[in-house]
């Protein structure tokens, strides 16, 4: 299955459940969306870069303040579903040196559409990117387009939700590291909780929305 079905519930409970606040995902708005930044222009989308902005280069924040400072500019964390997106912003990583960033990547795990038979083991099996809805391959699933580290806190594969383990936060969101464990750059599961980096890349679905509201505007 190529999309995980009714996923209109990411939109209120991915948000709240991943930072155990109750938060909600934000509407984009019109003016900023039409100014939005961009350090990379890849088959017509752009992409932002926090590290690179000088007003934000300083700035941390978690998953869901993340995608809600991307969606604000119908922009959303970015979703590797293109090798070539991958290559573009771990190039930018690795020319500024910059530590890690949030993904759009996301662990199915905060209601009943996550126990449905073919999103198990969720572990391996329920991972998508929340920017599109769509699935991701499995984890176990090794290749450049899929690229978990091999190694983490417990010297495991990636994902291996060690937070939770300790007592903590499920680690369901993706984060991209640059050789915290001597990895190189890898992908990594992480508690949503934690303040990073973060990479935007334009949302089809938040672009259509803003025209459809404001036929005159140019995006």
């Amino acid at each position: 299955m190529n999309r995980i079905l009714l996923l209109a519930c990411v939109l209120v409970l991915s948000a709240g459940r991943a930072s155990g606040q109750g938060r909600f995902l934000e509407r984009p708005v019109a003016s900023l969306c039409t100014s939005r930044p961009s350090h990379d222009l890849l088959d017509g989308h752009r992409y932002f870069y926090s590290w690179l902005d000088p007003s934000n280069s300083n700035t941390f924040l978690d998953w869901v303040d993340a995608r809600n400072w991307c969606r604000r500019k119908c922009m959303d964390l970015v979703a590797f579903e293109d090798v070539r997106e991958y290559q573009m912003v771990s190039r930018r990583m690795l020319a500024s040196d910059n530590k890690f960033y949030w993904t759009s990547g996301r662990r199915c795990d905060f209601d009943d559409t996550c126990l449905r038979h073919d999103l198990q083991p969720v572990d391996i099996n329920g991972w998508f990117w929340s920017a599109s809805n769509k699935k991701m391959r499995p984890t176990n699933h090794r290749s450049s387009a899929n690229d978990w580290s091999f190694t983490g806190g417990y010297g495991r594969p990636q994902p291996d939700n060690r937070e939770r383990s300790l007592g903590g936060d499920n680690e369901s969101c993706l984060a991209v590291l640059n050789n915290h464990y001597n990895d190189g750059v890898r992908w990594h599961d992480v508690a949503c909780h934690h303040r990073k980096n973060w990479v935007c890349e334009d949302s089809d679905e938040l672009l259509a929305f803003v025209r459809r509201n404001n036929p005159y505007i140019r995006l």
